[in-house]
């Protein structure tokens, strides 16, 4: 909460709030899924404490909402006004599940860019996030600090233990006689990290943006396990962005890699730690089905992850039955 308010009064607040422009707000209140996939699906005992929070005491804190227009969102000359959510998604899917009020803070951005970046600094100071929801999020930060998310290359990784090449962002305009600095040391050393895992955050995440975003949730979320040299070795394919479904596709793409580079190698998707948890799987289509009922609710995106999710749990409960068969005979 206190990270919240420190990033938040650091942006202009809109002043006109009136109540008939309040809810005039409320209801028309759109959720980007672009902007959505930044928030990591909460764990299923975090969902029903914040439901069960919500559904006793109300909505306390207010929804961060950016109002713009259509042509800024679209690149066009289209002034009609766009009421974007930027923090508090969680919270508007219960809310209009349960009918329970809310407020919002109206809130000035410059642009997309402005609100990726507030949102990734945002969801790095939570405590709760798992290693691999840190990991995405520091490197979502450096890639797009650096200008180039979704081009991540790993044609010039010198291995983990070989120093990586001189600064590749140096701030010198305010000080010429500054010592460069590097966008990976920035941000290592205000994570308190070092530079190559920065780096290897960067592949993680440039990884990651290869996955369906149903596949990047039960990651993240933790209900499915894949060694992050997986996700790493995507990073440097081209395949498009949200394109791999299922572990499968997952696997066969990153063995596509490796057999291409070294011919010889042992099939990196054998790395897979574990398998899919049916239980998180069916949590996570519960929530999914859940927020198909929210006003504004990209319908066709949350479609494509329901079926992906479903086809995931249908494929771990097979599997399982088989196993169970097999130990039977």
């Amino acid at each position: 909460m206190k990270k919240y308010m420190e990033s938040l009064s650091t942006k202009k607040i809109i002043k006109d709030q009136s109540l008939l422009r309040h809810e005039d707000i409320r209801r028309n209140i759109r959720v980007l899924p672009e902007l959505q996939a930044f928030i990591p699906p909460l764990l299923p005992d975090e969902q029903a404490q914040l439901e069960n929070n919500i559904r006793k005491d109300g909505c306390r804190e207010a929804l961060l909402v950016w109002e713009t227009t259509e042509g800024s969102l679209a690149g066009s000359d289209d002034i009609s006004p766009v009421y974007v959510l930027v923090d508090g998604h969680n919270r508007y899917g219960i809310c209009q599940r349960f009918g329970i009020d809310f407020r919002v803070n109206l809130v000035s951005f410059s642009g997309m860019d402005e609100v990726r970046s507030f949102m990734i600094e945002n969801q790095l100071g939570r405590r709760n996030l798992t290693p691999e929801q840190t990991a995405y999020f520091r490197g979502l930060r450096y890639l797009d600090e650096r200008g180039t998310r979704g081009k991540y290359k790993r044609d010039n990784h010198k291995g983990q233990n070989v120093p990586y090449a001189s600064a590749d962002f140096i701030d010198t305009a305010s000080n010429p006689e500054a010592k460069a600095e590097s966008t990976a040391q920035k941000i290592a050393k205000q994570y308190n990290v070092n530079e190559k895992t920065i780096k290897r955050d960067a592949e993680f995440a440039a990884g990651m943006d290869k996955l369906a975003p149903a596949l990047k949730a039960s990651i993240l979320a933790g209900s499915v396990s894949v060694s992050k040299s997986v996700i790493q070795q995507l990073a440097k394919s081209d395949i498009p962005a949200g394109s791999l479904t299922s572990i499968d596709s997952l696997l066969t793409g990153s063995d596509q890699l490796v057999a291409a580079d070294k011919p010889a190698s042992v099939s990196i998707g054998r790395q897979m730690s574990k398998p899919a948890k049916p239980a998180a799987l069916r949590k996570r289509l519960h929530s999914l089905l859940a927020s198909l009922t929210a006003t504004g609710a990209d319908e066709i995106g949350i479609c494509d992850q329901i079926i992906d999710c479903a086809a995931m749990l249908k494929k771990t409960l097979v599997e399982n039955h088989s196993g169970e068969r097999a130990k039977n005979l």
